[in-house]
């Protein structure tokens, strides 16, 4: 096994996204350590500052983000934060509620995901990355490499890593050249509105993310979120047209939110991962972050799931190299995000129940009464935690019962529990 790790030379990474260039980042620190050589080519046709991103760009900056970042040779930018998020506004179709973390608890944090992208990929390739602006095209998997067609040249490599998040194009090339099939998603449309140009704005929506659970056909939820001087808004369903986003935007819950006479800018597509991909390792070839479906299904955490996975992925690389072992262990290492996708896939679904037959504003109202429903939720909503500990510690069976009961008996109530 050290031999065929010794013989790994160079890696091609379709992707220059945190998944990308934490792999590429570990890579070249592993090696090094060990006193090897690995090239490291890093397929990124995307202009950060220039392209959107189609991403909330929140993530909580808690000591675990940090000492991943100190594994990959970094300091968390604290300078790219626009925006320190005070809690969470919980709306229901009737009712809504406050949530906000507890003493003590890690701060999150809103940012601009193309700057981060872009300082991600600027440390890669001052650590050696060598940076292909180019759109990869096709792969060709020969006996002892790769070969990596682009739009800008050729490329072999040993070894090829997918960080392409969910871009159909890169994804249809996997999935013609190896057994990899992309996960299962939904679409996402993100727009912003600029209240006041370009200056930072203080206290804008009061430092609150709002997250919507609309009674819309098409929408399963979506999100205001603000960043330093204005507010992204997200909505997440099947079929999303921007007649969607106007009707979101219109809903009585919304509209009083967003600043008066301000319009939205252009609206961006794109896709969120729901479920794990089919096969996202095999022979000389691995697959990260959104595009192997390892991120919470709800909730997101797209950010710190793609640099976990980049570091696992290119550690597995290092130790085990073009071997049969190369595939288990990566699998074996991203055993706890697998379990947790597993969690969310299940919260999902009983969000879909509270937003169709039962009624969101019973867990609501159970949550005014109860701390450890309110924490739950919170929970579930920030992403603080996994899905798996909020399943197995949080949502105990007392508390489930609760939860049961206020659901079955609200239609009793007739609403009038509802805040006037």
């Amino acid at each position: 096994m050290a031999t065929e790790a010794a013989n790994l030379e160079r890696v091609a990474i379709i992707g220059g996204g945190p998944a990308g260039t934490s792999c590429a980042l570990t890579l070249l620190r592993g090696a090094r350590e060990r006193g090897r050589e690995i090239e490291v080519l890093l397929v990124e046709p995307k202009r950060f500052g220039e392209h959107y991103n189609q991403c909330a760009g929140v993530l909580t900056v808690d000591e675990s983000l940090k000492e991943l970042m100190e594994e990959l040779g970094l300091q968390f930018p604290n300078d790219l934060v626009q925006r320190l998020v005070r809690g969470y506004v919980l709306h229901a179709q009737d009712d809504q509620i406050l949530l906000v973390p507890r003493e003590g608890d890690s701060p999150v944090g809103a940012l601009r995901r193309v700057e981060f992208d872009e300082f991600l990929l600027n440390e890669a390739a001052r650590a050696g990355a060598v940076v292909l602006p180019y759109r990869m095209v096709d792969l060709e998997f020969q006996k002892n490499r790769i070969i990596i067609y682009t739009e800008g040249g050729t490329y072999h490599a040993d070894v090829v890593v997918g960080a392409f998040g969910l871009d159909t194009g890169a994804a249809s090339v996997f999935a013609r050249r190896t057994a990899y099939r992309p996960p299962p998603s939904i679409e996402t449309l993100v727009t912003k509105i600029h209240p006041a140009g370009l200056e930072p704005i203080e206290g804008l929506l009061d430092d609150y993310i709002h997250a919507f659970l609309p009674r819309l056909p098409q929408i399963e939820f979506g999100a205001l979120v603000p960043k330093g001087n204005h507010i992204s808004i997200i909505i997440a369903g099947r079929r999303l047209a921007m007649r969607d986003m106007q009707r979101f935007l219109a809903m009585p819950q919304v509209s009083p939110l967003l600043p008066q006479g301000t319009e939205p800018g252009d609206c961006f597509r794109g896709t969120f991962p729901v479920g794990l991909a089919h096969r996202f390792f095999g022979q000389r070839y691995l697959i990260v972050g959104d595009a192997a479906g390892l991120v919470r299904p709800f909730k997101g955490g797209g950010i710190a799931a793609a640099l976990k996975t980049g570091r696992l992925a290119g550690r597995t690389l290092v130790a085990h190299g073009v071997t049969a072992q190369a595939g288990a262990a990566y699998m074996a290492e991203c055993r706890d995000l697998r379990g947790d996708v597993r969690y969310g896939q299940v919260l999902r679904w009983l969000v879909a129940l509270l937003s169709g037959p039962f009624r969101m504003e019973a867990i609501i109202h159970l949550a005014r009464q109860s701390p450890a429903m309110r924490q739950a939720l919170y929970d579930c909503v920030s992403g603080r935690t996994s899905y798996r500990q909020i399943f197995r510690e949080e949502l105990t069976s007392s508390l489930v019962a609760q939860a049961a009961w206020a659901c079955i008996t609200w239609p009793l109530r007739g609403g009038r529990d509802l805040p006037k």
